[in-house]
């Protein structure tokens, strides 16, 4: 094959399109066979295997309680309103923007905060003013500092809780050991949604130690109805359904494995791109495991020879399907344009920079290196494909 960049005329490195994500799903008939189970037993909303996803999530993130909803992001929602900030809700803008829309849906006050440059996380040194709830997020997988938000949060005096929306699978270290993420402030809300390394197709988790919490997140899913039609409060229909239920108990079968898969093809990326010049990774901190929901890179264009947007047509070219997390930051998206904003240069920075690689819990190793052949000709043409680019 010849070492000319597809972008340039050579021929691609895929012929046909790597896709960025791919659900993974081990054991499809045992999947229809939970499913069938769930119709055969004539609950398809909020039943028993509904029941036995909340106390196994439970039993494997080593928390109290854990309350099943239709999504992470109506989670997070339901426990902002549990919760009734009546200042600043603290947040990274470098992150989905579902994390804002939950506490703009409570017409709280949102504030954005900036975050490390190795971590790409929010920690306490971000953290500015007088919040009533700081809302700490592990993106891609990478925990954020939650030792340092949590002691933060109880000096200040504000409630604090996590969006682990791409968590499942993931440790943290703490004074005791490692721990899964899951125990972590009120409450930590987890994705189940294809793309996540624990998928129900759809439909969230709520994991919590606070009973009192774990209660109110049951009747709000239901509308707040605790069983007599007379509403406590405003909640929503966010129950879970008996068939996404199942498939995030065949998920969770495996998801050791899964996290385990997706930590060798991570590997992988940095043996093959390690030694480029001008890409850079998000660091793991020392002795917790990311679940690598994402796989993503920083291009630094002086020293790579073309920026990341022309990284991107480059890889696209070579047939390999990329994404840009999280670009723009949601202090910059329109809908949140009205929200007044500090400068935030790192976050600026990563967003204009990163591009995030396929990753998938069966992506094959050998795949990892083709990848890895590609970048490496998009490097050796780089100043070619950026004067093409400007042409």
């Amino acid at each position: 094959m010849s070492q000319l960049p597809a972008i340039l005329g050579g021929d691609p490195v895929f012929a046909e399109s790597l896709p960025f994500a791919r659900p993974t799903i081990e054991e499809p008939q045992a999947v229809l066979k939970r499913i069938g189970d769930a119709l055969e037993s004539g609950y398809v909303t909020n039943g028993p295997m509904v029941r036995e996803l909340e106390e196994r999530v439970a039993e494997s993130l080593q928390v109290e309680h854990c309350v099943a909803v239709a999504s992470c992001t109506l989670g997070l929602v339901l426990v902002i309103q549990a919760l009734q900030p009546s200042g600043p809700v603290v947040m990274p803008s470098f992150t989905f923007s579902a994390t804002a829309h939950a506490a703009a849906w409570n017409a709280a006050q949102i504030s954005f905060a900036d975050c490390d440059r190795q971590t790409w996380t929010l920690g306490p040194e971000h953290v500015s003013g007088s919040p009533s709830l700081i809302v700490g997020v592990h993106v891609s997988g990478v925990p954020c500092d939650v030792d340092g938000l949590t002691k933060l949060a109880k000096e200040s005096g504000a409630e604090i809780i996590f969006d682990a929306a791409h968590g499942a699978g993931s440790m943290t270290t703490t004074e005791q050991g490692p721990r899964p993420l899951g125990g972590f402030g009120r409450a930590e809300v987890f994705s189940l949604t294809p793309t996540k390394v624990l998928s129900g197709a759809e439909g969230g988790l709520v994991a919590t130690n606070d009973a009192a919490l774990a209660e109110h997140m049951r009747l709000a899913r239901d509308y707040g109805n605790p069983g007599d039609y007379d509403t406590l409060f405003n909640g929503l229909n966010a129950r879970l359904s008996e068939p996404h239920a199942a498939m995030a108990l065949q998920s969770l079968d495996h998801l050791a494995e899964r996290v385990a898969h997706r930590n060798a093809v991570a590997r992988r990326y940095h043996d093959v791109l390690g030694e480029l010049p001008g890409v850079d990774f998000q660091a793991v901190p020392e002795g917790a495991t990311s679940s690598y929901k994402d796989f993503s890179i920083l291009i630094d264009r002086q020293n790579f020879g073309c920026d990341r947007d022309e990284v991107v047509s480059a890889l696209h070219a070579e047939g390999v399907q990329t994404r840009k997390y999280y670009f723009p930051p949601v202090h910059r998206q329109t809908a949140y344009k009205d929200v007044s904003s500090p400068d935030l240069p790192v976050t600026n920075e990563l967003s204009g920079s990163v591009v995030s690689l396929p990753i998938w819990s069966h992506l094959p190793l050998e795949t990892v290196d083709r990848v890895g052949q590609a970048m490496h000709r998009i490097h050796s043409h780089a100043a070619a494909i950026a004067e093409s680019g400007r042409s």
